[in-house]
């Protein structure tokens, strides 16, 4: 295998060679006096070719093909020159005059330029993943963990908006909708590489879906540019106490009219878990340590194509198919310490082996968008329809023995709950982009129709083999039906001034229907959800964007579903059918300078909030996990984002968040008021390691003060991870290495209460390593893309 890769690379960089050659040149101000240690950056079109520095006398070299390039010179990150050089093959580039003013050129206009980390937008912050050192080699969930005013939870990878909570996801403006375990996994099988940028949309404007009480997070994947074939091969290797790995290829064509985009990947994953639990009563006390592995194993693909009918007409579709599966070997033992014997007078035991899961998905999305003659006009349309299938088998088999280890008779049983489940999504969507004169116009529309399904089955057992429970198996179905009308408009009032307003309206029906025992419900709900923002931009450098959005976050199936789920005799688990949307009206305050900093004020309030609970029985000792609507929340914070440039070679990223939240229980079970300050706090390293721009490394360093969240409390706990990365063969070759919690720091440990009755958990935390390996040929190419799906467009951001 080794003597057959060998003369593979050895070709392939004879190939770069011969098309690439290394060209000489000098920068100068017009005294004559060198441009020195000055930075500059390559770019043909919207791609960066590369980013190369020059010496003290103001010299550089490069390796380019012949053709037309832009190059912009920058110092210490400011932008003094913008050039554009035709590079002609056996011929230096000879000498750039720089102007010596800090004016740019009328060139810079039409030049992308060198992205920062850290974008802001009227109505968003963007995150450009290709600055983020130490994404790289990563999956889209390692990309969240480093984006701007986003958490992603240790444990249970469950995504949110810091000093806000749940919000919803999308992927090319096509919203996600998965439970966090399903979305998860999903945003595990997309690499780093093949992502253009993250936006947080903190107040999203009324083209958006009103659900979503935080907000929405918006993926956005690179697409293809100019006419050419390209592609890459990549594979990753990652250990936490176990390996697991991943594989992915795509390769993108355009030949005239037609545009085809591919993408598949395979991967298998493995992780570890361990964890202590304990619930006080006032009589005892209940302590669980368990562990666990997890295997899940995946595979999917991609596949888009495009049709130019004419210059004013384009077509297309995209298919999204992944498939996988995985288990769980894992156990636990509680012991039962009773307070007035001052000893253990019981020990329950629960073995999870033989849990199983699989799970796929298939979506379709067709698109047409039509442009009109006058300028900005544009009609875009969208069908999608997209199927998540679910099935598995929940499986726990507990004992019980006494203070002195003894087993205790008829308390062996085991129990298996078996579920399959899908669900299936209809979306139609015409979305309308006007401009008349100096308005800028946005109206459509948008409907929905989604029907949900899960067979539940409880088997039981014991002695020998199991049996069906028929009592306990039911089917339930649930549809949700909603019908949405938009209007947006956007004035240019003068020079210093923008204005945005929009109203969406909202029109839900939900049905439920449940077999064993029969049931049925049903409910309409219909909302107004208006949008304001107004910026105020007195220099070039400074602006203000004040802003309002009110939003409604509606439950998931799995949160609806209200068959009883038996773990062993002390925990059950249930959804809750009677659940209500929960509302929320947010504002925000921004101040942005340059792209240097973004500050924000904001506060949020919301009612009806609803979310999974655990309540404890201090009489049967019971715990019972129920979704419930509890209570109310409001916060106000202050968030600040940094970037700055200390050295030439050295990139920084500040954040910190710091918040106010209050949350006030109103059932009986959870009375009570949680409230305090939290702050989040990341700083991120960046350093290139050589003069041309192909060894880079990264450090960065996290801390979480003590903090609530819900009702739940946690404590503090910080992160170090480090990076480096090298590009071979121009470039085109990338290898990357990364390294999480490197000392191994704890993760954060939580408790919360009902029935006055006290539940603390931890988890223990892992370090892990990542190793990626990327190949890149050809060049990339650009496609017109459909809003897919969401009514956004955030995707152009």
């Amino acid at each position: 295998m080794i003597k057959f890769y060998i003369p593979l690379f050895c070709c392939i960089a004879a190939i770069n060679v011969a098309a690439q050659q290394e060209q000489k040149g000098v920068l100068t101000y017009t005294n004559q006096t060198p441009v020195s240690l000055s930075d500059i950056i390559i770019s043909n079109g919207e791609k960066i070719i590369d980013e190369i520095s020059t010496d003290e006398n103001g010299n550089f070299t490069v390796i380019l093909e012949a053709g037309t390039y832009t190059f912009r010179i920058e110092e210490a990150g400011t932008l003094i020159y913008t050039q554009e050089v035709v590079v002609v093959q056996n011929k230096d580039i000879g000498v750039i005059i720089v102007p010596k003013t800090e004016n740019v050129t009328l060139t810079e206009v039409a030049v992308t330029g060198q992205k920062k980390l850290i974008e802001k937008k009227v109505d968003r912050l963007v995150f450009n993943v290709d600055q983020a050192e130490g994404a790289k080699g990563g999956n889209a969930l390692d990309a969240l963990k480093l984006a701007p005013r986003i958490k992603v939870d240790e444990s249970t990878d469950a995504i949110s908006i810091i000093g806000k909570g749940s919000i919803s996801v999308m992927i090319n403006d096509r919203l996600m909708q998965m439970d966090a375990t399903q979305l998860a996994n999903y945003l595990k099988t997309i690499r780093t590489e093949d992502i253009d940028k993250i936006e947080v949309i903190t107040n999203p404007p009324a083209k958006y879906d009103a659900s979503g009480n935080s907000g929405i997070i918006n993926i956005v994947l690179k697409n293809a540019k100019s006419e050419s074939v390209n592609g890459s091969v990549s594979s990753s290797y990652n250990k936490q106490k176990y390996g697991g790995y991943n594989l992915n290829g795509n390769v993108n064509f355009r030949k005239g009219k037609w545009t085809l985009t591919s993408n598949i990947y395979n991967g298998n994953g493995k992780w570890y878990n361990n964890y202590t639990n304990k619930i006080t009563y006032p009589d005892s006390e209940w302590t669980t340590t368990g562990s666990g592995n997890n295997i899940n194993k995946y595979i999917g693909g991609k596949i888009g194509v495009d049709y130019e009918i004419n210059d004013k007409l384009i077509t297309g579709f995209n298919i999204d198919i992944s498939d996988g599966n995985g288990t769980s070997d894992s156990n636990s033992i509680m012991n039962v310490f009773d307070f007035n014997q001052n000893k253990i007078t019981k020990q329950i035991t629960s073995d999870f082996d033989g849990t199983t899961w699989d799970w796929n998905y298939f979506g379709l999305n067709y698109h047409v968008i039509n442009k009109f003659n006058k300028e900005g006009k544009k009609l875009t349309f969208d069908f999608d329809y997209s199927r998540n299938s679910y099935g598995g088998d929940d499986v726990t088999v507990s004992n019980e023995f006494d203070g002195n280890g003894v087993e205790i008779p008829n308390k062996y049983q085991g129990n298996i709950g078996r579920t399959k489940s899908f669900s299936n999504r209809y979306n139609v969507s015409i979305d309308m982009e006007q401009p008349l004169d100096s308005w800028k116009m946005n109206y459509g529309t948008r409907l929905r129709w989604a029907q949900d399904e899960t067979d539940n089955k409880r088997l039981y057992k014991t002695t020998g083999d199991y049996s069906e429970l028929t009592d306990l198996a039911n089917i339930y179905q649930y549809n949700e039906n909603i019908y949405a009308l938009y209007y947006s408009v956007e004035k240019k009032i003068n020079d210093k001034w923008t204005a945005k307003a929009g109203l969406r309206y909202e029109h839900a029906e939900v049905k439920g229907l449940i077999d064993n025992p029969k049931a049925d419900y049903k409910r309409k709900y219909d909302g107004l959800y208006p949008t304001a923002y107004i910026m105020y931009q007195p220099s070039e450098n400074h602006s203000f964007t004040l802003n309002y959005s009110r939003r409604v976050d509606r439950p998931y199936i799995w949160y609806l579903n209200p068959t009883v789920v038996k773990i062993n005799d002390y925990s059950y688990s249930q959804g809750n059918p009677t659940l209500s949307p929960s509302n929320s009206s947010n504002f925000e305050l921004e101040y942005a300078y340059k792209d240097l900093s973004v500050s924000s004020i904001y506060y949020r309030y919301a009612n009806d909030v609803f979310t999974q609970v655990q309540l404890f029985d201090p009489v049967t000792k019971i715990t019972t996990s129920k979704p419930f609507n509890f209570g109310e929340t409001f916060s106000y914070g202050f968030s600040e984002n940094l970037n700055f440039k200390p050295l030439k070679y050295w990139k920084v990223n500040a954040t910190a968040d710091v918040f106010y939240r209050k949350t006030t229980g109103k059932i009986p079970e959870l009375n009570y008021s949680i409230d305090g300050l939290n702050g989040e706090f990341r700083i991120t390293n960046n350093l290139d390691l050589n003069k041309k721009k192909t060894l880079f490394a990264n450090y960065t360093y996290s801390y979480y003060t003590k903090s609530n969240d819900g009702l739940e409390k946690y404590s503090d706990y910080m992160r170090h991870n480090a990076g480096i990365r090298a590009m071979l063969f121009q470039k085109k070759l990338q290898l990357s290495f990364n390294v999480n919690n490197i000392f191994e720091n704890k993760n954060a440990d939580f408790s919360v209460q009902s029935n006055n009755i006290i539940s603390q958990s931890t988890y223990e935390a892992f370090r892990s390593f990542r190793f990626g390996i990327t190949y890149n040929f050809g060049k990339q190419f650009n496609i017109e893309k459909s809003k897919s799906n969401q009514e956004g467009g955030g995707g152009k951001g």
